[in-house]
């Protein structure tokens, strides 16, 4: 308990050292153009998905595009995300796929769009059919000239799928990023946002749901893995509180950072988590992977404001 004080300490002395004025705080709102883009993306993702044809997805990659899906290690660069593509539509035949937005804003250089997905796929050896739902996260880039290029896809599912193994491919080069360098610890953001890690680690381990919960602003938006869209102070205090009561035992819990994006306003965190976990006589490790979207509060504290995680 002591070590979490000071590390609360710690936390503390860090927030609210930059406070953004209510006159300097970005508007979310997407251009038009820019909202006619995702539209037509979402059009041709679906179509890519039923004709077999990921052509259609591909060429909107950026060449160092970051693919986080769910089950799946994190594939690195475009040529890797399209061998991942064709891997997928040579195992499964799509039989139905649809994508529903949930929210667009735009971020300075990023562009997010979350939202849902529902899916149909039939293992194309057996025959055998899953239907599933998740969520999903799109970070668009900005070009010099204002084109939107992906920069990161990332999805998870609200139940766990009877047929997650065959959602893993290994041919397809790929990394678990919780095993990669973490991003060097230097003054500024990249200290605050380790001082945050550490004590959500400690709270985690002690499974103190209502100490978790802090760290969302009251409009957040969690696209939990394998549970449904968390929105808003009242469900995310009932989601954190349900959720940690339910976690196994914790050996060690290890958060990590590999990359931080800092907007301004908003901080996008790529992190990861080794967890070596025990529940009864059984025991093992879970590598996983999340997108943690911080803003920047007008009391100058960094608050989770839209967040995806997914297992590898």
């Amino acid at each position: 308990m002591k070590n979490t004080l000071r590390l609360a300490f710690l936390a503390a002395s860090l927030l609210g050292s930059v406070a953004i004025p209510a006159a300097e705080r970005g508007d979310t709102a997407v251009s038009r153009e820019h909202r006619a883009a995702l539209d037509a993306y979402r059009t041709a993702t679906v179509r890519a998905y039923l004709d077999a044809k990921p052509e259609a997805i591909v060429r909107h990659l950026t060449e160092t595009v970051r693919l986080m899906p769910a089950y799946q290690k994190t594939i690195l660069g475009k040529a890797d995300a399209a061998t991942y593509y064709q891997a997928f539509l040579k195992r499964f035949s799509v039989r139905a796929y649809e994508r529903a937005p949930i929210e667009v804003a735009d971020l300075r250089q990023r562009v997010m769009e979350i939202g849902r997905f529902t899916m149909t796929v039939a293992v194309r050896r057996s025959g055998e059919t899953q239907a599933f739902a998740g969520k999903y996260m799109d970070l668009w880039e900005k070009s010099p000239g204002g084109v939107l290029m992906l920069h990161t896809i990332a999805w998870n599912h609200d139940e766990w799928p009877k047929i997650a193994d065959q959602l893993r491919f290994m041919e397809v080069p790929s990394v678990h990023v919780a095993l990669q360098p973490r991003v060097p610890l230097a003054a500024g953001i990249s200290l605050e946002i380790a001082a945050l890690q550490k004590l959500q680690e400690s709270i985690l381990i002690q499974h103190d749901g209502k100490a978790w919960a802090l760290f969302y602003a009251d409009d957040a938006i969690l696209l939990a893995n394998q549970g449904g869209v968390v929105s808003g102070r009242k469900a995310l205090d009932e989601y954190t509180v349900e959720h940690a009561n339910g976690f196994p035992v914790f050996e060690k819990l290890d958060l990590r950072t590999q990359q931080i994006d800092d907007l301004g306003e908003y901080v996008i965190e790529y992190a990861s988590a080794v967890v070596n976990w025990k529940v009864g006589e059984s025991s093992g490790v879970n590598l996983g992977k999340n997108i943690l979207v911080w803003r920047r509060e007008r009391g100058g504290t960094l608050k989770i404001w839209r967040a995806i995680s997914m297992y590898d």
